[in-house]
């Protein structure tokens, strides 16, 4: 399945009140754990924002660029308050990995600022990077 397919199939799954956890079951219920909550809440504005940056960049449209990025930005604090699904002994990896996250993404931002759309191209592709590490490590 090509990229873009699996991933608006995503963003139309977690927009529809559930999302697939803990070894595959469906859940749009909130947690008992609210820093598992902040992740169920982040995690379909990212896939959402992570789509429309990508067309903005292939577009040159910085001020889209910006404005999403931005918005991702604005919830690092959250993302490193979060609770991951598995690898809980992780912790400090899992605080690492959205530092640099959030770095990428703040980098992005500014870069967007600029007017420097290959800058920001290369830097929310290492943030994409983070996010896929992330998941491989922390998600079910």
């Amino acid at each position: 399945m090509k990229k873009a397919t699996m991933l608006a199939a995503c963003i139309l799954l977690l927009t529809q009140g559930g999302a697939l956890a803990h070894g595959g079951e469906m859940h749009g219920k909130k947690h008992r754990d609210t820093r598992m909550d902040k992740l169920h809440r982040i995690m379909p504005m990212y896939a959402e924002a992570q789509t429309k940056i990508n067309g903005a960049l292939e577009k040159g449209d910085a001020t889209t660029v910006e404005a999403e990025a931005g918005e991702m930005a604005g919830t690092i604090p959250d993302l490193k308050k979060a609770k991951p699904h598995k690898n809980l002994k992780k912790i400090d990896t899992f605080k690492k990995i959205a530092d640099d996250f959030g770095s990428k993404v703040t980098a992005t931002v500014a870069l967007a600022k600029k007017g420097d759309i290959a800058g920001a191209k290369t830097a929310f592709k290492k943030a994409e990077e983070k996010c896929n590490e992330c998941h491989a490590t922390f998600r079910d």
